[in-house]
């Protein structure tokens, strides 16, 4: 096997890498390792393989540059190596990308189950994709994914440009931003049946899909949304912010708004079982459906103390479909 080539580049001094107990993650026992993405990759694999610390915390200031990639799985290959145990990433003003010159297609992680968990913290991800699945982060077989104050950006995949929760795994995003990526579905989010994912206190935006679900895209799968914002993306067909495909979807103080879909469902193109509380879906457009796009029974949307309002042609089609809701 060639021996991979890879880079980092610093944008301040590199920290020594140092072994301690720490007051994050519970005062587990932390590394400290420099701005190296080598450092990086052999960090994750000790604590895969439980001869290292499972929290890792990475040089403030730094872009992990990765030139080619580390591991490869069933579904493509990836920056660092696969994520099969219990990690997690502790950043402050730093970036893991995919090198703007790397010859290579690769996403930035894959997290494997059933006992791959991989927690980031205060992480820019960038520039990874050009894959079947997954842009950034592919949770996979039972795996858990949870980010915190962390983005991901400029991404790219034919299923979920930034994130794609495979069967039976977990997402978890919380104070987090995710923008300007794309896919045929789920410019930022593709959610695979069985899955579950809570988006909490985030941002969903500038992202886009060439067919559903600019913002997002959920199939059969569990998706809770909360005190966050779904705006400006793009679908070139249906569910500009989010397309929902027989799943069940709870969305609570949310806005929903700015966003486009070329035919129907500017804001949400919704085909499963969902409730809007306290929710706002404005200024979305669509050829039909500006705010909502409502399929006919058993699909259902309920509207509690939610408001759509100042869509494009329309708030709700079919008329009459959205109870509550005037067109």
């Amino acid at each position: 096997m060639l021996r991979r080539q890879l880079s980092a580049v610093a944008l301040a001094m590199p920290i020594v890498a140092v072994l301690g107990m720490g007051s994050v993650a519970n005062a587990e026992p932390q590394v400290s390792i420099p701005c190296d993405v080598n450092a990086l990759n052999n960090a994750i694999v000790a604590a895969n393989n439980n001869t290292g610390p499972h929290t890792i915390r990475l040089a403030t200031k730094c872009v992990y540059n990765v030139t080619t990639p580390a591991s490869t799985g069933g579904l493509g290959a990836n920056a660092l190596p696969q994520i099969t145990g219990t990690v997690t990433l502790l950043g402050h003003n730093t970036t893991i990308r995919r090198d703007p010159d790397a010859s290579d297609a690769f996403r930035i992680a894959e997290i494997d189950g059933p006992n791959g968990r991989l927690t980031v913290d205060g992480v820019t991800a960038t520039g990874g994709g050009y894959l079947e699945y997954a842009g950034t982060y592919l949770p996979t077989d039972g795996a858990t994914l949870i980010l915190r104050h962390s983005t991901v950006t400029n991404s790219t995949a034919n299923q979920g440009g930034a994130i794609y929760v495979n069967q039976g795994s977990t997402l978890e995003v919380h104070d987090s931003v995710l923008r300007d990526s794309a896919a045929q579905r789920g410019g930022a989010i593709y959610n695979d049946p069985r899955s579950t994912t809570l988006l909490d206190n985030t941002k969903v935006e500038r992202n886009q899909a060439t067919q559903l679900g600019g913002g997002i895209f959920t199939a059969g799968a569990s998706l809770t949304i909360k005190k966050s914002y779904i705006g400006a993306n793009r679908a070139f067909e249906q569910g500009g912010g989010i397309y929902n495909d027989r799943a069940p979807m709870d969305i609570s103080s949310t806005t929903i708004a700015d966003n486009r879909a070329g035919q129907l469902g500017g804001g949400i193109a919704n085909y499963g079982s969902s409730t809007l509380t306290k929710t706002v879906v404005q200024h979305n457009s669509a050829l039909n459906g500006g705010g909502i796009w409502q399929a006919p029974s058993p699909s259902v949307l309920n509207l509690v103390n939610s408001r759509i309002v100042d869509n494009t042609p329309n708030n709700c089609r079919p008329i009459s479909s959205v109870p509550r809701c005037t067109s």
